[in-house]
């Protein structure tokens, strides 16, 4: 796409955190389907125009509306497209489960990465994972434990690469993640994945059930931010350990919507 000379320009981890799409989806999007084409710097940079951005938004809108990203390049500039109200499910949902089913750890991996790449995290989440992990729950017998323990496994495998690259180009500091989730071992993984895209450098500790040892500690002082994560209540005393945390660090300490809503919206209202 050619750009006035006079617009702003923005490089690839701007529009990133712009659009909230990561820098490997948009080059996916570029190299594979040839639905956005930057400019380039002598240097080979990407550079994106105001129009870039906007194509990036219809994207979204159409990829939030259960389109595949193979077949967007037709929907675009058509706002008037009517779409039929399907299962907004991936396609690959149906793709993974298949090789689940077979135990194919070669072909779990390659469609986690296939849609880890092609497509915004949020997304990912809503429209493949727990698409996958409510087929699984459904699976009877002892095969139902063999494939979610398959996919949690290479999930959090493809989701730790992701982790470690986006890492490496953080630009807001380090954040402290640590969960409290002890069966579905995934769902801190995802969420580290989320803070990461926030431009966090995250230190995930998993598996945690007391975290009063925060308290007090002078590590904390290391961090931008600690994200206490969990989808489930926690017990008395690590409530009382949490909102002592908080109130000694207000700036520094966030929580997952779960212990929000569960343990501080309560006392907030009262």
């Amino acid at each position: 796409m050619v750009c006035s000379s006079e617009e702003k320009l923005y490089a690839i981890r701007d529009v990133a955190e712009i659009t909230g799409v990561k820098p490997v989806t948009l080059r996916a999007w570029q190299r594979r389907y040839n639905l956005i084409q930057p400019q380039r710097t002598e240097k080979g940079h990407r550079l994106y125009c105001q129009q870039d951005l906007d194509t990036i938004r219809e994207i979204q809108g159409w990829l939030s509306k259960g389109i595949a990203i193979g077949k967007v390049k037709g929907l675009l500039g058509q706002p008037d497209v009517e779409i039929s109200a399907e299962n907004h499910s991936l396609e690959e949902v149906e793709t993974v489960l298949s090789a689940l089913s077979q135990l194919n750890r070669g072909k779990t991996e390659s469609v986690l990465s296939s849609v880890l790449k092609e497509y915004p995290l949020n997304l990912v989440v809503d429209q493949f994972i727990n698409p996958v992990f409510e087929a699984l729950d459904l699976v009877k017998g002892s095969q139902r434990s063999l494939q979610l323990g398959l996919f949690q496994t290479c999930l959090i495998t493809r989701l730790a690469l992701v982790i470690d690259s986006e890492n490496k180009a953080s630009t807001k500091g380090k954040c402290l993640l640590i969960s409290f989730e002890q069966s579905r071992d995934a769902e801190s993984w995802i969420q580290a994945a989320k803070l990461c895209e926030q431009g966090y450098h995250i230190t995930l500790i998993d598996k945690v059930d007391d975290v009063s040892g925060l308290v007090g500690h002078d590590v904390i002082e290391r961090y931008l931010r600690v994200y206490v994560f969990s989808n489930k209540a926690l017990p008395a005393k690590q409530v009382e350990a949490f909102k002592a945390l908080l109130a000694r660090y207000p700036e520094q300490v966030q929580c997952s919507e779960v212990i929000d809503k569960l343990h501080l919206a309560q006392t907030q209202i009262q």
